[in-house]
């Protein structure tokens, strides 16, 4: 006969019963002496919770001077292997040297991640660093940044700015590469603003080019609606004769033309489709987070499809967080289902559709009307939709005039 298991507590936490009174005068008690607890849960036996193994002493404390009797119910995982620790002196004194080593490995250079895909800068980087005394194994604390920043700066062909930041105990090298120069040209890159929709003029603001159409006037789709080309005739006047000069300038056209137009689209949504769905299978996957750095604690990983979470379990001594702990990550499977759609869930759906387009690409547009038709058939509906839309109808279009 198999024997139940308890169910396991969180690594720094330790199970109790208690009894001799009320869960909330119990759990006022633990709040004004600052004793965090969870899990509170009265059942007929007492009042079960968990505290952390550091408020232990006080939570007992606590218990014998208002009545409570506490009997302890389990310890986390972690409590339970310090306690089997402290029993062995020279494991204990192993485990000290250990953390001494960690606490100087924490400020060793273990990796150096340089920002560029070029392989002979990421070559000539590591030689300067190498010239300057960072190299593996170098000690953090003694490297001055900038004195190597300025030497990558100076020494490193092809990049106009370096920068190094550390993270646990890697440094990571970003970098600007040169942008090549552009070759000189004699063109010139005025620019028209052409309309993007066919549609109907209601409000023009131009700060520079010339309007070549009025306010209440349709135009189409690549039509030009303010010219970069600028003409200004000069009138004058000799022995009785009119003479015109035609100038031309050439500019970048700027301004803000406001119209309405229309644009018709099709949401479709099929009877039958694929979602995901979970299947309720849960796996835990655990790491050694040791620095920067997650060891797997196992030896195969999941294969499948999982929506993931992950949760770091570390113990502090006196406010500072050690740099290791346990890194669980629990994964939720799912896999894709068939599923079948009545008429009216497919339109619900398809109507779903239209709100994110909507959302995503209409927010800059004031939506004036919109016309809706369904249609269906043997394998789905289908939502026409026909906005009428206002807002900026040009876009900008450079031309290129040679000298």
């Amino acid at each position: 006969m198999k024997k139940n298991r308890k169910p396991a507590l969180p690594f720094f936490r330790i199970g109790y019963t208690v009894s001799g009174g009320s869960a909330v005068r119990l759990y006022r008690l633990l709040r004004e002496n600052r004793v965090s607890a969870a899990d509170v849960c009265e059942k007929q036996d007492g009042i079960s919770l968990t505290v952390p193994f550091y408020n232990n002493r006080s939570f007992q404390r606590i218990c014998r001077k208002n009545g409570f009797e506490a009997a302890k119910t389990g310890d986390g995982d972690v409590v339970r292997a310090v306690k089997r620790i402290l029993k062995r002196p020279a494991l204990v004194i192993s485990l000290l040297i250990v953390f001494a080593v960690l606490l100087y490995l924490k400020d060793i250079v273990m990796r150096f991640d340089i920002m560029t895909e070029d392989e002979k800068i990421r070559s000539d980087i590591m030689n300067v660093l190498k010239e300057e005394g960072v190299s593996a194994g170098s000690y953090i604390p003694d490297i001055k940044f900038v004195v190597v920043e300025r030497a990558l700066k100076q020494r490193v062909e092809g990049i106009s700015w370096a920068g190094i930041t550390r993270k646990g105990n890697s440094l990571i090298i970003d970098v600007v590469e040169n942008i090549p120069a552009q070759k000189g040209s004699f063109s010139r890159f005025p620019s028209n603003l052409v309309a993007k929709e066919n549609a109907v003029i209601e409000k023009v603001r131009v700060q520079d080019g010339q309007l070549k159409t009025v306010v209440g006037s349709g135009v189409s789709k690549g039509d030009i609606i303010v010219s970069g080309i600028v003409e200004n005739n000069k009138v004058t006047w000799k022995d009785g004769k009119q003479n015109v000069e035609k100038r031309v300038r050439y500019t970048r056209s700027m301004g803000i033309i406001e119209g309405t137009f229309e644009r018709t689209l099709v949401f479709e949504q099929a009877f039958d489709d694929a979602v995901k769905k979970e299947t309720g299978n849960v796996y835990k996957q655990r790491y050694l987070h040791l620095y920067s750095a997650d060891i797997p604690l196992f030896f195969k990983a999941k294969t499948g499809s999982f929506y993931s979470d992950d949760e770091l379990s570390s113990a502090s001594i006196a406010g500072f967080m050690l740099p290791f702990g346990i890194r669980t990550v629990t994964l939720k499977e799912y896999d894709r289902k068939p599923v079948h759609y009545s008429q009216q869930e497919a339109i619900d759906l398809a109507k779903k559709k239209c709100e994110k387009y909507e959302k995503n690409f209409l927010s800059e547009y004031e939506i004036k009307d919109r016309k809706i038709s369904f249609t269906a058939d043997d394998k789905g509906v289908k939502m026409q939709v026909t906005y009428k839309l206002y807002g900026n109808i040009c876009e900008e279009a450079a031309f290129f005039i040679e000298k």
